[in-house]
């Protein structure tokens, strides 16, 4: 994760997932997030919002969405599949923004070269 976290884009992210998912009625989809109304308008306010864990995580989890795009825009395949993966954590809970901060490996960038003997 090479961009820094900006509140800004991270609601507007969240704003257009919810508005997708559910007309914009926030009630509803913090219901169905299974979070607080408020923490949610926070998390969405255009003007200084302040996205919460616990929103993002609902997210996440009620979306499938890669937790890395979520933060900086970029997506990563691999912490979308650790999201994604529900043996990743106790009971599949491991918060995927830890998982995000837990060492992966490298993945070498070009393929090893294969020899053919004779």
């Amino acid at each position: 994760m090479n961009s820094p976290i900006d509140p800004r884009a991270v609601a507007a992210r969240l704003r257009a997932l919810v508005g997708v998912q559910n007309n914009g009625l926030l009630e509803h989809t913090a219901r169905r997030l299974q979070v607080s109304e408020v923490g949610l308008r926070i998390s969405l306010d255009e003007l200084e919002p302040h996205p919460s864990i616990e929103v993002l995580e609902a997210v996440v989890r009620e979306y499938g969405v890669d937790p890395t795009w979520l933060l900086t825009g970029e997506y990563d395949i691999a912490s979308h599949r650790l999201a994604l993966d529900e043996d990743a954590g106790a009971d599949g809970a491991l918060s995927p923004f830890a998982m995000l901060l837990r060492p992966r490996p490298r993945v070498a960038s070009s393929p090893p070269e294969l020899r053919l003997e004779a």
